[in-house]
């Protein structure tokens, strides 16, 4: 079932020098990107996801702003896509990170299309850019449930500035599944399968403040060609900051041009 483009979104107006920077930087990368994309005939990055259905809870004794933030995301449906970086495979043989990506505030009847309230969060096992090497070659590809999983860098969460994002499994599950694909999927059958999504102050990152719990329900066929997440897709509140960030739009937007030419 296609998903709407996010060429129809709009992009964060730039409100630093870096910001503007980054873009400039995302498009000088973002050519290369679009070939690898056309060769490919999927994304450069996570090619292949598996989608499941979550339900989410605030978490309780929130102060403001971060209150009004859990809530809004707690509102609606929740998509959930799990996938490996860069292997279009079942099971990790090659060092590489995984990565889940999160839209709040959307509506299993209509597709899980974006709505005026939704809010996309992309999220790997590796702390930031300069920590992707050693993520890849310390994340557990075997197992979705065994790594935490970052915003990679910083956000603006609810008006505050300079704040870190990570998502932190809370269910363990041993399963017998030949891959990691259908470990998760025994898990969310046998099991209540919990994330938690969590945010703290970059100059305090060991203060960790839980913001909702993320239980998967049950796991949602869509076609994967046409499923588009959007980092700039913040209308609950959590927007990109920062150089890291706003090198990305330029290659997501020409990395989806490129692989429409073959659909």
């Amino acid at each position: 079932m296609p998903l709407s483009s996010t060429n129809t979104v709009p992009l964060s107006r730039p409100k630093r020098f870096s910001e503007v920077l980054g873009l400039w930087i995302g498009g000088v990368m973002a050519p290369a990107v679009a070939i690898g994309s056309a060769l490919r005939r999927r994304r450069i990055f996570h090619p292949r996801g598996v989608y499941f259905r979550a339900e989410v809870e605030a978490a309780q004794d929130l102060g403001a702003p971060f209150s009004a933030l859990a809530q809004g995301l707690a509102e609606g449906d929740t998509l959930v896509r799990v996938s490996a970086g860069m292997w279009n495979t079942e099971t990790g043989v090659l060092p590489d990170l995984l990565g889940v990506a999160l839209r709040f505030n959307t509506a299993a009847d209509a597709g899980y299309i974006p709505q005026a309230g939704t809010q996309d969060l992309l999220l790997v096992t590796a702390e930031s850019l300069f920590t992707l090497l050693p993520a890849a070659l310390a994340t557990n590809q075997r197992d979705f449930l065994a790594n935490v999983y970052h915003g990679m860098a910083r956000f603006e969460l609810a008006g505050q500035a300079n704040m870190r994002l990570r998502l932190v499994p809370l269910t363990q599950f041993a399963g017998n599944a030949s891959n990691r694909y259908d470990k998760l999927r025994d898990a969310v059958a046998h099991a209540e399968v919990v994330f938690r999504l969590e945010a703290a102050s970059e100059s305090n990152l060991t203060q960790w403040i839980p913001l909702v719990r993320i239980t998967l329900k049950n796991e949602v066929i869509l076609d994967d060609r046409s499923v588009e997440f959007w980092p700039f897709r913040a209308a609950q509140g959590i927007r990109p900051q920062g150089l890291v960030q706003f090198t990305r739009p330029v290659p997501y937007l020409s990395s989806q041009w490129a692989r429409s030419l073959f659909k």
